[in-house]
């Protein structure tokens, strides 16, 4: 309402499926499709750079879904390069334990982690991305197999167990394992 200037309003229920906790993005997905429904209700009909930066105002993972594509996030999750894979299976656990994100990025895990990072390898698996990534709708990178790590993820086992036995799990099953977003859901390719 604020950045276009309207008075119209919506009554909007949500009928959650996403669990609470698990680093899937439900909020994000949630607030991204609020945008774009009501860029459409109102008849707004702003392009999707514009809609992008708002969708950053609301969240770090906001404008991802609103890109609404596989897509190579950096920034904050602003800047955004599409990104093209084979469609592929993953199994997903969530532990019964949820984790709340403020708490898993305050752990002093993450500030060693981010201190300590080095985007070694980088450029190898994605040429001409190490710099910024492309503008949407530019064809991407291919997504290499097994790349890149989650600084998250042993902030979020300290807290919470049952994630490290959860990822334990899957690399025994599938020889693979990482934890999604903020925890606590952790995924394997699986196929």
């Amino acid at each position: 309402q604020s950045a276009a200037s309207t008075s119209l309003g919506a009554d909007i229920t949500l009928d959650k499926r996403v669990p609470w906790g698990a680093g899937l993005g439900g909020g994000s997905s949630d607030a991204a499709s609020t945008l774009l429904a009501l860029n459409r209700l109102w008849r707004i009909d702003w392009p999707l750079e514009r809609l992008l930066a708002i969708a950053q105002s609301l969240g770090a993972d906001v404008p991802f879904f609103v890109a609404g594509s596989p897509a190579l996030a950096s920034g904050i999750g602003e800047k955004l390069a599409p990104i093209d894979f084979e469609p592929t299976w993953f199994a997903v656990v969530k532990p019964a334990a949820g984790l709340a994100t403020a708490e898993v990025f305050g752990r002093p895990e993450v500030a060693e982690r981010v201190a300590a990072a080095r985007i070694a390898g980088f450029s190898e698996a994605f040429p001409g991305v190490d710099a910024e990534p492309g503008e949407l709708g530019e064809t991407g990178p291919r997504l290499a197999d097994g790349f890149g790590t989650n600084d998250l993820q042993a902030a979020a086992e300290a807290l919470c167990p049952d994630v490290e036995r959860a990822a334990a799990a899957l690399r025994r099953t599938y020889g693979n394992s990482r934890m999604t977003g903020s925890g606590s859901a952790v995924f394997a390719r699986a196929g």
